[in-house]
């Protein structure tokens, strides 16, 4: 799916960090690249993952901080309370740009192109719906690819929403929204993971974004190595680096941080520790389920005969008597 001519369309100020392809087009988060190109058609759920975990925008790539998430649904009418979809959802202002730039929103006639859902035409009336929460991503069975996987987002708390056939009739509210757009607060550790997670010239979709992702807590999420694309990081660290993470104590994450020669690991260890009380509610519903599957991340030390007690030496409770007659198998040295 190619982009539609920008035309006048202002462009958003969180999506001015956003490289551009050679047509000068803004390159959405979501969407898959490489050092050959990039694929507008092609949806990377690899990518998606790093947008659930660290609760970013699938078109800015932004954090969404106390903004609605945004996601364009198929219901006609009527409240939602709650939404499931495929897509990731995305800030207010980013839904009325696409609006008006993606040619499958844009025009009531136009057609999807991939090889899946080829020729299925957009609904003649667009419905996007701001929710106050995400409050699931759950790898979900394909329904096109039997034996895929790909991560379905839920949302909660229908608060607001906009409907349109034509662009023409958003225009108004989307230079109200430009209007009021601030600029949303990011840490320097979330900074550096979100130039990462957009560069260009990224040889695998999104890896090295979507291995921090993954030792955040993603790595705990239900069938999740199942996912379309996360193969790759089957069978490898990421659970024990996770469990790091999860269970290990402040000074022991920054220790991982500062030792680690990978970019995005040296960042998500302090974005963690700032989050550790809001974190994202899908990624505290995966470090939830794997507080059963770790142990604690570096085991105490024992102190003791054939550790760092001599046998014969002073046992170091304080009883006075010697190591090998008082804790023979040592004790913990905190």
């Amino acid at each position: 799916m190619k982009p539609a001519p920008q035309n006048t369309v202002g462009l958003p100020r969180r999506m001015k960090h956003l490289g551009v392809d050679r047509r000068g087009y803004p390159v959405i988060a979501t969407v898959e690249r490489s050092p050959q190109g990039v694929n507008f058609g092609a949806i990377s759920e690899r990518r998606k993952l790093a947008l659930a975990t660290f609760d970013w925008c699938a078109v800015c790539g932004m954090p969404f901080a106390d903004e609605l998430r945004w996601q364009m649904v198929f219901q006609e009418e009527g409240p939602l309370p709650t939404a499931v979809s495929g897509e990731a959802p995305v800030h207010e202002v980013c839904a009325l740009y696409a609006a008006q730039v993606c040619p499958y929103l844009f025009s009531p006639h136009s057609r999807l192109g991939d090889e899946f859902r080829k020729g299925i035409v957009r609904d003649a009336v667009v419905r996007f719906v701001g929710f106050e929460s995400t409050s699931a991503v759950i790898a979900h069975e394909s329904g096109l690819q039997p034996g895929v996987h790909t991560l379905h987002f839920e949302h909660k708390g229908h608060r607001d929403e906009f409907s349109y056939h034509s662009p023409e009739e958003v225009q108004e509210r989307f230079a109200d929204a430009l209007a009021r757009e601030r600029d949303l607060p990011v840490s320097d550790a979330e900074e550096l993971l979100i130039r990462l997670f957009n560069r260009l010239d990224d040889h695998g979709e999104g890896d090295v974004v979507t291995g921090a992702a993954l030792i955040a807590g993603a790595a705990f999420a239900k069938d999740i190595f199942k996912v379309q694309g996360m193969k790759a990081f089957a069978g490898k660290h990421y659970p024990a680096v996770a469990g790091l993470l999860l269970k290990g104590s402040e000074q022991e994450i920054l220790e991982f941080s500062r030792g680690s020669k990978d970019e995005a690991f040296s960042a998500v260890g302090p974005w963690v520790l700032e989050h550790a009380d809001a974190l994202p509610v899908p990624l505290q519903r995966w470090r939830k389920r794997g507080e059963s599957m770790v142990r604690r991340s570096t085991p105490q030390r024992p102190e003791g005969p054939g550790r760092s007690v001599a046998k014969n030496a002073a046992c170091p409770c304080g009883s006075g008597r010697k190591a090998r007659r008082c804790h023979p198998a040592g004790i913990p040295s905190s």
